[in-house]
């Protein structure tokens, strides 16, 4: 049976809507309510649609999702970034670093679909990567992302209709830096990331001024997306123009690309997106001026094998203490804390090789929290690990 997957509210199959009622049950109250930026049909029926309605495949990727958002306080970052009123240069006054990393929200287009545009020409992946943490570019990627989540959701409550995001890539100016192994991977799986936490949110992804090597850099990335999206990805010929003005609305594409609209702010060309840059050396992280890099003594050794993880638990033992961790790996390794055998804080991939990996979180209750250093995807090599792990409000 056909069905639209961008259906108004009343279009929605009979079945499709039982459908979200045993997705429901499935999820529980408990972490439904964690999920409120997922409570609706529309995201109900995104998680749906791109599990094929296989619920007991959604229930732990949406789990996860949900510990990212929460882990990144989305919640938060949406009333900072409604008070400012423009999701872009909120982003780009997140941290000091942001501004170089490329991407921005053009528009919304005649439908109410955000249009987001990423830009790889002045883009300089090896000066960025040394500014912070990993884990620091996946949380501001997410909010990014997540804070367009919520606009879509207010749009689908104003026009009734299921919407998504449309991507615009930019791959003028291509350059061999960002096909640099270690940063190219760092790149793919952010791209895992939001293709994870944001299940069935791209709607197309157009990639223009594509250079003669496409087709190589694609087989890079193509493994970790879904069948879904890669059904949604259009390499535009030299007259892409005409295709995002028709997609989109002329009035809504910027003059560079096309359109007749002419962008607000300094630059009149890409108004306030990000277009990246050389990161300068005073961003460069310098281990003297974090206050948390702990001395090399206070670090304990860890060896992780191939296909394997270790555990290292830490007792809590008062409400609401913070709990603070610090590590250097010899290459990249999955990091998440786990409570009770349930994920408190979010698997992610982090390499340390520019930069050491630090974070906190408060633990509401009390009890025992295990740190998980996982090389489970690992195939013949160890990792070796150094940490510092401890529950306080300051470094000792």
């Amino acid at each position: 049976m056909q069905f639209s997957h961008y259906p108004t509210r009343s279009q929605i199959p009979a079945e499709h809507l039982s459908k979200i009622n045993e997705l429901r049950e499935a999820l529980g109250t408990e972490l439904i309510e964690k999920a409120w930026f997922f409570n609706d049909d529309f995201s109900m029926l995104r998680w749906l649609y791109g599990y094929d309605f296989n619920i007991p495949s959604i229930v732990p990727n949406f789990k996860q999702a949900v510990c990212v958002l929460n882990a990144v306080n989305l919640v938060e970052h949406s009333k900072a970034c409604d008070e400012e009123g423009d999701i872009n240069l909120y982003i780009k006054n997140l941290k000091p670093w942001t501004e170089y990393f490329p991407g921005g929200i053009m528009c919304f287009d005649r439908e109410g679909n955000v249009v987001y545009v990423m830009s790889c020409q002045k883009v300089h992946p090896r000066s960025l990567v040394k500014c912070a943490p990993i884990s620091d570019l996946f949380k501001v990627f997410m909010i990014e992302v997540g804070l367009a989540y919520l606009q879509i959701r207010k749009n689908e409550e104003k026009f009734d209709t299921k919407l998504g995001l449309k991507m615009i890539v930019d791959m003028a100016g291509f350059h061999k830096d960002l096909l640099y192994p270690p940063t190219l991977k760092v790149f793919i799986n952010l791209l895992k990331l939001m293709q994870d936490v944001f299940c069935d949110f791209a709607r197309n992804l157009f990639v223009i001024n594509a250079p003669f090597i496409m087709p190589s850099i694609y087989s890079m990335v193509k493994p970790v997306l879904s069948k879904q999206t890669q059904e949604k990805i259009t390499f535009l010929s030299s007259d892409f123009s005409k295709v995002l003005c028709e997609n989109i609305g002329a009035e809504n594409v910027f003059v560079k690309y096309g359109g007749i609209l002419v962008p607000s702010g300094e630059n009149k060309e890409t108004g306030n997106l990000r277009m990246g840059g050389i990161a300068p050396d005073s961003m460069m992280y310098q281990s003297e001026e974090n206050p948390f890099h702990p001395k090399e003594s206070s670090l304990t050794k860890l060896s992780v094998s191939a296909r394997h993880k270790k555990e290292v638990k830490i007792s809590v033992n008062s409400p609401n203490s913070k709990l603070n961790w610090f590590f250097i790996a010899n290459n990249d390794i999955d990091f998440y804390i786990q409570k009770d055998g349930k994920d408190v804080w979010p698997k992610f991939r982090l390499p340390t090789e520019w930069v050491p990996e630090w974070g906190s979180m408060i633990c509401e209750d009390p009890g025992e929290y295990s740190f998980l250093f996982d090389n489970s995807y690992g195939t013949l090599f160890s990792k070796e690990v150094k940490y510092y792990i401890y529950v306080s409000n300051e470094m000792p």
